[in-house]
Parts: structure tokens; C-alpha cells; sequence
């Protein structure tokens, strides 16, 4: 660790708690069934609500019946679109100010629900939601985000006024694009040149928990929201919006969250607004649980894409140019999607310096399920179709995958795509020489490419590199709040803006108040998130919780030791910069005078001579640029990772198992080795499931796979040995140096199976997943090695 102190004083060189395998905070109360979700909640005179589906996907809405489910004993009210008594909106982005709560004049997916029935109890509120009859008038859909994109295509928003000027016609509503140096003089100096055009599907989030909220009405006016969610200032701006309130007259707390991966980014808005017109006409708390079936039906989806890749090099492997074309499929509502493209573009090149680039992407609606943002997001689905090229030309030009990569990819002193010259905390040179060792590579590429017979073996590499927090685009919102007090016994508590839903957070930052504070790691309690405690906070998404979140709180710690240390000084016979906080105690460096008291003596001292110990921290994303052209310093850091995968292939069947994955990551600091390798394992698992197994169907936008029965998961049985190895190239405006990585574990696992697959077998492949069926179709239209 280094010497800087993030928060004041001299930091400890042989600090006790970041660095450690700290137990987590939340365990025990998880693995003994004491954590309360929001199903577990309970409100005297609760109702429970229930939504109505007309179950078509494009159509105008004509009318709503009521009457049989208003007449049926137990049911309090029926809530539509004219009961709204705010604005009848609920979309994330004000950008995009498209998606109602309940429709009033048209539907445009099976998702949409046009009421909601309140009743006694859930199982009575959907019983009479059945009987709610819906007239309707069916109107042409459409099901392709290509096929949307061409004149004519049934338009999902009409309403919307085209701007042809930017491009942004019919069903294109949006777009971005960078332009760096001049792609086609790029082209001209490459002696192999190849272009290829890929194809990803809908990927559910299948966290352990629905979605799912309650609504508490106060007759003073405010309106309390609980519920599993990433992001709750998202919420609470959703709920005041539909109630027509100010955004102090709603406060949302996070009840403790069953995983997220971001599907609980935007949708909770929608369920949480639910519940609150259902509380604000009935004047009674109100609980609105999602069944797996409407989860699957009403929360956001990875982004299908389609992706064109073409990408130059010379002989001698250097890359000179990539043109990249990026169609995503919005569904009907554009949610996150400008957020989600925003970030696949600026990404699209991959971790390479390339110095001629073209890229245009396309944000698409279409009559389908919503999509939004999901671990990676929007990276994933570029990754797999930029690494694939990278490999082909490597195999075409006869050089090592990986050295390949070594020879083009990001270092100090080169630039991304967007021409950020990138100055610190750039790992990916390392995570591939460390990969390139841990998995064996050079003996394995070579003995699998002579394997014979029925069942072949495969080795496969994907790197990549992620811009850690909102980046350009999300510049206006990337800050975070924290609120900590030290109690008069020592006991420290923490309010943050940032979400605990299974990643470890609230451990790790107990780890950081720990070392910085000087309390002991017992004595920290985190909670979860109160929008009355902490000021907005932004999302808790895009791998930016660690790094705003624990900056946030290391700027209320230096106010706290700012005010407690003169009490240590005084006490101790010593002056204000000689006194340290770390490990329980706090007094001098010097450890041969042994002046020192414990955390919780100062505490109370403190409190005994009316010391204010209690202190609000704020943290702001450094600037971040992205101009018309794509140019500029999109993020401000970002983290590297490459992944290795091991297969066989049974050429017979087309089936795939997946052996081993070593995954090696540039973390800038590893906090907590523990819930970091928890991270690299189920991230590993979950970038297997869309590479191999995860395909949501759908039939005229309709989702065939409604449910864990027909939608296939990755099981334990499909878990492979998975290796984690960290690199720490340390973030100068982290925490301790860290940057974020909750997403990267996902992203490139899908590049290196897929490029695992074309080395056993010899054939390319250009869409995701690799099921069994796809693989031997493309064997028996191909030809193996």
C-alpha cells in the first residue's frame, strides 16, 4: 500500500482491513434467513396489487372494463391511466420521455399493463385482474431491429418527430458515432482487411429475487417506497413524477437486494410507481410482487445487436483500421438504451490503439421486450464480434492470438478510439502476459490443434477494457453522497448513496471506513440506502459504486479526524500531525512511545467535550468529454481484463463444455480478495451463460421462454475450474487506488469461448449462444480442421 493518506494524517503502511479477506457484514444475517426482502414486509391494513395484460403487442387501446373486477368482494380499487394524478411517465431518461406508466391510447409490447387491481390479498387481486376485459384494435409490429430501421417498417412511436438530419427516422431514434483520423487511408495501408457481421440475442438477468415493492402513504402527505432496487433516486424521481409531488414528498429505502446486474436499474421505477397510485388512490400501503413470469415479461433485457465488424492490418499484425456498424434492438421504449450505446460505442474498438476509426451506432424500437442495462452493458455483444475478428486476422497472418494483442493493445501513453491519451492505471499488457501463464496457453494451443477424432479441444482468449463509472454521458449525475457518525461508545455508522445487492459493497466499505477512520471493522455498520439521509447519489451501476461510494465516505472521515484529532492531540501530549488512526486506536506513528487510546476512549471523550462527530462527504466524477465526432476523454478510467477459455467440442452433437476459464483482472487495488474472486466467479458463469446457453425466444414478440423452465441457465453441473488472478495498476482518484469491477467479469468470457470453439474446431462462428443445435448446423455447413 502506499503512503498517501486518502483522509487525512499518514496512512499506515501495514494496514489491517483493506487488503484482507474480510468476512462480510451482511453474511450472517443472509445465511440465517434474519435479512428481510420486501416480500418478507408487512404494513398494518396492506393491500396487494396486481397487474392487467391485454397481451398483445402492438395495438390501440379502446377500452378498459372494470365493473366484474370492481364487484368482487376483497377488491378496493381499480387503478388506469386516468387516475395517474401526476404525469403519466415513468422513463429513466429525460431525454427520452416515452414510456407511460399505464397506456392510455396505445400498446406497444406484451409487457404493457393498462391497470392495476388492488385487493386483500395478492392471490385475490390477480384473480380479478383476470377479469378485467380489454378492448383492443391490433396494429402491424415488428419483431427486427434491422428490419425496423428500413422505410416503411411499422412505427412503434408515430408521436415521435423525425430528424433526418441527424438520421433519426421512423423507428431510429438514436445515434452516435466517432470519427478518428481517416479510416479509408487506414484501409489502404492493411494487408488483410476482414469484415464480418454478428448477431446477439435477449439475455434475462435471472437474479434470485423478483422484483417486487411496497408503497406507505402518510397522511401528512410524504410517500415511504421500499423495495429491491440498484438505484433509488431513479425511483423516488419516478414516484414523484406519477404522483404529481416534490421529490421531498417521496423517500425510497433499498430493502435488502437479491441481485441485480443491473435489470433493477430502470425497471424498479415502474413497479415502485405502480404501487404508489395504488397506495395514493386507496390512501392504504400497498405491495406489488412480480411472479418469475412477469419479471421475465416486465423487466429490461441485454440488448440484441447486430454487429458489423471490419477491421485492417498489416503483415506484421499492426492494426490500421476498424469500421463498425452497431444496431441495437431498444424494444418499445428506449429506457437506458442511449446510455447502453453510448457506452458500446465508445468501446467498440476493443483495447486496442487503433489509429484510423469509424463507428456508427443506431439505438432501434422495436414491438419487443425493453432492454436496458445489463453487466457489461452493451459491451459484451461487441466484444464477442471485435474479438472474433482479431482472432481471424491473427490465424490468417499466422500470430499468436495473444501476441497479437500484446502488439496493439492500450498501454500508458496510447489512445483509445475516442483519442483519450491514457496516462495511468492501464493493466492490460500484464493481465495478458499473466493469462498467457496461468492457462498454459502455448503448450495447450499447441497440443489441442492436434487433436483427432469425435471430440476436439479448443483454447481462446478475450480482452477487454471498461470505463469505469458514467462516463460523458452521464457527467451531470456522476456523484456520491455519504452521511458517517461516530457514536459516544466508538460504534461507527455509515449511510451511503450507493447499493448493497449481493457484491460486497457494505463489506468493503467498512473495510475502507476501517482503515481510514481507524475503527475497528466490528464497530462500522453500513446501512442500506435511505434517500432522506444521503443527497442523490446517481446509480449504482457501471462498475462506480466502489469508487464514488468509498470516495464519498473517505471525504466525511477527513472532516471526522479533522475534528477528533486535536481531542487525541491533547490527550496524548501530542500535536495534530502526529496522530494516526488505524486499527482500533488511535495516537502516534512512532510506535517505540506507545501513546496511544482506543477508538472508542476518543469517541467518547470526544462527545464529553461536545466535539461535533458527525460528518457528510461528497464525491464528483472527474471531467469527462465525448464530442460530436466521438472525440475526447469519454471516461476517466478504466479497467482491463482478458479471460482464457478451455473447451471440447463434440463434433457429432455440436455440444460444448466448457473446461476452464482463467480470468486475470486489473482492479488498480484489491480491496478484499474474497468478494473479488466472488465477483470474477459468478461473472465468469454469467458471460458463459450468454455465450453457450442463454437465448430468450421469442414468436411475434411474444417471449416463448417465459420462465427457468424453458429459458436455459448455466447449472452447477456446467460450472468449469475457474482461476481468478488480479493486477494492480492503482487508480490515483480511487479509493486506496481502486477502480470498479462488477462488470468486466462478464464481458469477456463470451469473446474467448466463442474464439475457443473456432480453435477446436476450425470453424468461425458469428452468433451467440453456441447451443448444441447452432454449433452442428455451422460444422455440417462448414468443415472442421
Amino acid at each position: 500500500m502506499s503512503d498517501r493518506d486518502d483522509a487525512g494524517g499518514v496512512m499506515r503502511v501495514d494496514s489491517p482491513a483493506v487488503g484482507s479477506p474480510a468476512t462480510r457484514v451482511d453474511a450472517d444475517e443472509k445465511v440465517t434467513g434474519r435479512a428481510l426482502y420486501v416480500d418478507d414486509l408487512t404494513f398494518p391494513e396492506m393491500l396487494h396489487a396486481a397487474l392487467v395484460y391485454p397481451g398483445c403487442t402492438h395495438a390501440r387501446l379502446l377500452a378498459i372494463h372494470t365493473d366484474e373486477a370492481l364487484g368482487t368482494p376483497g377488491v378496493s380499487a381499480v387503478v388506469t391511466a386516468t387516475d395517474i394524478p401526476g404525469e403519466n411517465q415513468v422513463g429513466v431518461l429525460s431525454s427520452c420521455p416515452d414510456q407511460p406508466l399505464l397506456p392510455h391510447d396505445t400498446i406497444r409490447y406484451s409487457g404493457d399493463a393498462v391497470a392495476i387491481v388492488v385487493a386483500g390479498t395478492g392471490a385475490l387481486a390477480r384473480e380479478a385482474a383476470g377479469s378485467v376485459r380489454v378492448d383492443v384494435d391490433e396494429l402491424p409490429g415488428t419483431f427486427d431491429a434491422v428490419e425496423a430501421m428500413v422505410p416503411g417498417a411499422p412505427n412503434v412511436h408515430p408521436e415521435r418527430e423525425d430528424d433526418e438530419d441527424k438520421g433519426l427516422v421512423g423507428n431510429v431514434f438514436l445515434r452516435e458515432r466517432v470519427r478518428k483520423g481517416d479510416v479509408e487511408a487506414g484501409f489502404s495501408e492493411a494487408d488483410i482487411v476482414v469484415e464480418r457481421t454478428f448477431r446477439t440475442h435477449h439475455q434475462e438477468h435471472s437474479y434470485l429475487e423478483p422484483l417486487g415493492a411496497i408503497a406507505v402513504p402518510d397522511d401528512r402527505g410524504p410517500m415511504t417506497i421500499y423495495g429491491t432496487m440498484q438505484c433509488p433516486y431513479y425511483v423516488q424521481k419516478a414516484v414523484a413524477t406519477v404522483l404529481g409531488v416534490p421529490l421531498s414528498d417521496v423517500r425510497v429505502i433499498q430493502t435488502v437486494t437479491g441481485g441485480g446486474f443491473g435489470g433493477k436499474e430502470d425497471a424498479p421505477s415502474e413497479i415502485c410507481a405502480c404501487a404508489a397510485v395504488a397506495a395514493a388512490k386507496t390512501g392504504r400501503p400497498v405491495k406489488l410482487v412480480y411472479t418469475r413470469e412477469e419479471d421475465f415479461e416486465r423487466s429490461s433485457k441485454r440488448h440484441p445487436m447486430t454487429v458489423t465488424y471490419r477491421l485492417g492490418a498489416t503483415v506484421d499484425g499492426t492494426f490500421t483500421a476498424a469500421q463498425i456498424r452497431i444496431v441495437a434492438d431498444a424494444g418499445a421504449y428506449s429506457t437506458l438504451t442511449p446510455i447502453v450505446v453510448f457506452r458500446a460505442t465508445a468501446h467498440a474498438t476493443g483495447p486496442y490503439d487503433i489509429p484510423n476509426v469509424s463507428i456508427d451506432a443506431y439505438g432501434v424500437y422495436t414491438n419487443r421486450q425493453t432492454t436496458g442495462a445489463f453487466r457489461g452493458f452493451g459491451q459484451p455483444q461487441t466484444i464477442f464480434a471485435g474479438e472474433s475478428v482479431v482472432d481471424e486476422i491473427a490465424c490468417a497472418l499466422g500470430i499468436d492470438p495473444i501476441e497479437i494483442r500484446l502488439r496493439n493493445g492500450l498501454a500508458v501513453g496510447k489512445r483509445t478510439a475516442t483519442n483519450h491519451l491514457l496516462d495511468e492505471s492501464v493493466g492490460l499488457p500484464e493481465t495478458l502476459r499473466i493469462a498467457r501463464e496461468r492457462s498454459g496457453w502455448d503448450g495447450k494451443r499447441e497440443a489441442f490443434a492436434t487433436d483427432e477424432g469425435r471430440v476436439r479441444r479448443g483454447i481462446g482468449v478475450g480482452s477487454i477494457y471498461y470505463g469505469v463509472s458514467l462516463g460523458a454521458r452521464g457527467l451531470a449525475i456522476d456523484g456520491s453522497g455519504a452521511h458517517v457518525e461516530v457514536g459516544h461508545d466508538g460504534s461507527v455508522r455509515v449511510a451511503i448513496g450507493g447499493t448493497e445487492m449481493g457484491q460486497g459493497l457494505l463489506t468493503v466499505l467498512a473495510q475502507i471506513v476501517a482503515d481510514s477512520l481507524g475503527a475497528p471493522m466490528d464497530a462500522i455498520h453500513i446501512d442500506h440506502v435511505d434517500t432522506s439521509l444521503v443527497p442523490d447519489s446517481g446509480p449504482s451501476v457501471a462498475s462506480r459504486t466502489t469508487l464514488m461510494s468509498g470516495n464519498a465516505v473517505l471525504d466525511a472521515v477527513a472532516k471526522l479526524k479533522e475534528a477528533m484529532a486535536p481531542v487525541a492531540a491533547e490527550l496524548l501530549g501530542l500535536t495534530d500531525g502526529d496522530v494516526e488512526f488505524g486499527a482500533g486506536r488511535v495516537g502516534t506513528g512512532d510506535r517505540s512511545l506507545d501513546r496511544s487510546v482506543s477508538f472508542a476512549e476518543l469517541a467518547a471523550e470526544c462527545r464529553a467535550r461536545n466535539v461535533d462527530t458527525v460528518a457528510d462527504g461528497w464525491y464528483k466524477a472527474p471531467v469527462t468529454t465525448f464530442d460530436e465526432d466521438g472525440q475526447g476523454n469519454a471516461y476517466a478510467v478504466y479497467s482491463f481484463a482478458t479471460q482464457v477459455a478451455e473447451v471440447e467440442v463434440d463434433l457429432e452433437t455440436g455440444a460444448v463444455t466448457l473446461l476452464r476459464m482463467t480470468a486475470v483482472h486489473d482492479v488498480g487495488k484489491v480491496l478484499n480478495p474474497v468478494t473479488l474472486e466472488g465477483q470474477i466467479q459468478g461473472g465468469v458463469l454469467q458471460g458463459a451463460g450468454m455465450a453457450l446457453y442463454e437465448k430468450m425466444k421469442t414468436e411475434g414478440g411474444r417471449i416463448a421462454t417465459p420462465d427457468f423452465a424453458t429459458y436455459i441457465l448455466p447449472t452447477s453441473v456446467d460450472v468449469p475450474e475457474i482461476e481468478a488472478a488480479f493486477v494492480e495498476e492503482p487508480y490515483s482518484k480511487g479509493p486506496f487506488g481502486a477502480k470498479g469491477v462488477g462488470e468486466t467479469p462478464a464481458m469477456p468470457g463470451g469473446a474467448a469461448i466463442a474464439n475457443a470453439v473456432a480453435h477446436a474446431t476450425g470453424v468461425r462462428f458469428q452468433e451467440l449462444p453456441l447451443t448444441a443445435e447452432y454449433v452442428k448446423l455451422a460444422l455440417v455447413e462448414g468443415s472442421c480442421r
